[in-house]
């Protein structure tokens, strides 16, 4: 008898223990998966701030193309008053990705614009914030990888059922 409560208590403890280093786990792999998009949201923010300064050096070597410049404008502003979560984000990334692509391009049709340090520089500064938003977007997507197979493995999924833990979005965009 003795015997079999010892068992019954030595199960129960490693149960418990399990238990807790199983959240404690989901708690670290969630806390990277947000530290994670901070700096893809960072690098937004810098590229939100470069945009800006990128119309405004393109605008007085392509009057012509003022739709582009206001169209991407516009495309900037509506991301920075969006929400910056991976979901909204991949709503509103790849528009205002493909209208700064298309404010770059202009260079070919403008040669005027290879001749303007500003623009150079910020064409420049552009690309070294995009390289920078790649890498963290896989950094990132890779601890969000990592999360979701936890929280829809057994037994770690019975930990993340209870606690209310759920998958997270992966940045596509």
């Amino acid at each position: 008898m003795n015997t079999a409560i010892t068992v019954a208590v030595v199960i129960v403890a490693v149960l418990a223990v399990g238990y807790l280093l199983s959240y404690n786990r989901f708690v670290s792999e969630r806390q990277a998966v947000e530290d994670a998009w901070s700096t893809i949201d960072v690098e937004l923010e810098r590229r939100h701030h470069l945009v800006p300064q990128l119309v405004e050096s393109v605008r007085a070597a392509a009057e012509h193309e003022r739709e582009l410049l206001t169209e991407v404008a516009r495309r900037n502003d509506a991301a920075i008053e969006a929400p910056h979560t991976p979901a909204a984000a991949n709503t509103w990334e790849p528009p205002l990705v493909e209208g700064v692509a298309e404010l770059v391009a202009l260079r070919e049709r403008y040669p005027a614009l290879n001749s303007q340090a500003n623009f150079l520089r910020l064409q420049g500064e552009l690309a070294i914030t995009e390289d920078r938003i790649a890498a963290a977007r896989r950094f990132y997507n890779t601890r969000v990888e990592k999360l979701n197979r936890r929280v829809e493995a057994f037994p770690s999924s019975l930990v993340a059922a209870r606690h209310g833990i759920e998958q997270a979005d992966f940045f596509d965009a």
